[in-house]
């Protein structure tokens, strides 16, 4: 659904004096450009920048202006959201689009609402503040959007992503990884931290991105990491730029005397657009001095180098066996049938009154950080919830339940029981263990033979004719898996709640680690 937004801001400012004037006023502004690591940066003074708020949330409809009009627009799952002329503009058309309700800003679940409003918005781009990068309102959820063509690191990445498009490799772009039809691109010029991103669906490109934001390191007590993101859609494509950094202020903002440089950041900052809000600062800016505040506020070489490894880096599918018996109940988390149960009957699986030799309820593709819970299992002692695919097999008149996922999230659950001094050594006795046992098994099944399975979410049916064999020895049992749940090999609970911050990081510091490695 296309919006006349040009009609909307030429009849909310002419009956808007106040800020009328201040869009007025932009055509007058003074900028100059300063070329800046491969971008030209464009510096505006601005004095009317700053904001300044009477009372209450400015956002809340209850504190909205005298004569400032809104403009509806819905949102994925009900949201609702009120587009406003932004009464502190840095472009012509500078829009601010709000919830309708008072919550806090976060990109969570709202990154498909910002893709929409792209494709609603024709001929504009629509650009965020995570809480802790610039926003001005970080305590009631909003984006901003304004014309294209405005700051130039949209210009350049717009130039390239029609390259790619197009077939072409750019030399200032690297492919990082993709997901469905979403690609995600490493932009080299201009500052470290940025990214790129390009899909036909919605869906695609909302993964790629949360994906992303997986993968970055979390400021501790912050509800979102630290970034940046602009989306809009081009040659019928949903297209994104990501800046990512690990400060909201330089230190020049903090200094005193000739050091001070009152510039805080924002999305337009980011994307080479610097507004300058006091005067006086407006010629002393220099290309030093915009080194110096991106090199403050973005992210390290090192960070980087980090980011990009845990982008492409993967883990081993692990096999567990986690239980056995007559009767299992369990729950997909994402085909919202809720709970199922599966039994044992006439030497198979009774599901659903259908009888099955295996059955497979495959779970999205390994992560590259940690795994989201994909089903529930409902034992004795509680219901548990376990990351990766289950399989259910039938073993020594039981049906047994094999948990198939990353051997990273596998470690999640058992390193969590040790006390934290040790869970460093810990991970990698562990990880080797379970490396040994994986290998063991590859070579037990190759000795032994049979089919492979694989596949996409499926009823798998291979041993029609298979008669069901004695009950193995210990040593055999761990043919249909590589470990077991228990201490005979390592005590696994699934994505338990000891599963947290400190662990996840000892797990992703010794990432694919051995003790012959360390």
């Amino acid at each position: 659904m296309a919006i006349d937004i040009d009609k909307f801001v030429h009849d909310q400012l002419s009956l808007w004096p106040t800020v009328a004037a201040k869009y007025r006023a932009l055509k007058s502004t003074r900028t100059r450009t300063v070329p800046l690591e491969g971008l030209l940066v464009t510096i505006q003074s601005n004095p009317g920048r700053v904001p300044h708020f009477d009372s209450g949330c400015p956002l809340c409809e209850e504190n909205y202006m005298e004569h400032q009009h809104t403009l509806p627009f819905e949102g994925r799952k009900g949201r609702k959201y009120n587009i406003l002329v932004n009464r502190a503009p840095i472009f012509p058309n500078h829009l601010v689009i709000t919830r309708d309700i008072h919550a806090p800003q976060t990109i969570w679940h709202r990154f498909p609402d910002m893709l929409d409003l792209a494709s609603a918005l024709e001929g504009y781009i629509v650009f965020y503040n995570s809480p802790n990068s610039g926003t001005t309102v970080p305590q009631h959820a909003h984006f901003q959007a304004c014309p294209k063509g405005y700051m130039p690191l949209e210009r350049s990445a717009e130039r390239l992503l029609r390259a790619l498009a197009a077939g072409q490799e750019p030399e200032e772009v690297e492919f990082v990884d993709s997901v469905r039809d979403a690609r995600l691109y490493h932009y080299k010029p201009f500052n470290r931290g940025i990214f790129m991103l390009r899909a036909s669906t919605s869906k695609s490109m909302a993964k790629m991105f949360y994906r992303l934001l997986d993968c970055l390191n979390l400021v501790a007590e912050e509800t979102e990491p630290r970034f940046n993101a602009f989306t809009y859609c081009s040659e019928g494509e949903y297209r994104a730029v990501v800046t990512l950094r690990r400060e909201e202020k330089p230190r020049c903002y903090f200094a005193e005397g000739a050091d001070h440089f009152s510039i805080s950041p924002g999305a337009a900052d980011m994307a080479g657009f610097v507004v300058v809000p006091e005067e006086e600062d407006f010629d002393r800016i220099t290309p030093d001095v915009l080194h110096h505040i991106y090199e403050d506020v973005c992210l390290t070489r090192e960070q980087e180098e980090h980011l990009l490894w845990r982008l492409v880096r993967t883990q081993p599918k692990l096999e567990v066996g986690i239980c056995q018996s007559k009767e299992i109940s369990f729950e997909i988390i994402s085909d919202g049938a809720g709970p199922q149960k599966v039994s044992y009957r006439e030497g198979k699986i009774d599901y659903g009154g259908v009888l099955y030799d295996e059955l497979v309820f495959e779970a999205a593709t390994i992560s590259t950080l940690f795994a989201e819970p994909s089903f529930i299992l409902y034992l004795e002692d509680g219901e548990r919830r376990y990351a990766g695919t289950v399989k259910f097999i039938v073993s020594c008149g039981k049906v047994l339940a094999i948990n198939a996922l990353g051997l990273e999230d596998y470690l999640l659950s058992v390193v969590s029981a040790f006390p934290k001094d040790i869970q460093k050594d810990k991970a990698l006795e562990a990880r080797t263990f379970a490396m040994q046992a994986m290998q063991r098994r590859k070579q037990g099944k190759k000795a032994e033979g049979g089919p492979v399975l694989g596949g996409t979410p499926q009823l798998v049916t291979y041993l029609e004719h298979k008669e069901e064999s004695p009950a193995p020895s210990e040593a055999i049992k761990h043919l249909d898996f590589d470990v077991c749940a228990s201490e005979h090999c390592a005590v696994y609970e699934g994505l338990t709640p000891s599963a947290n911050a400190d662990v996840r990081a000892v797990i992703d510091q010794t990432w694919g680690q051995t003790l012959q490695q360390a």
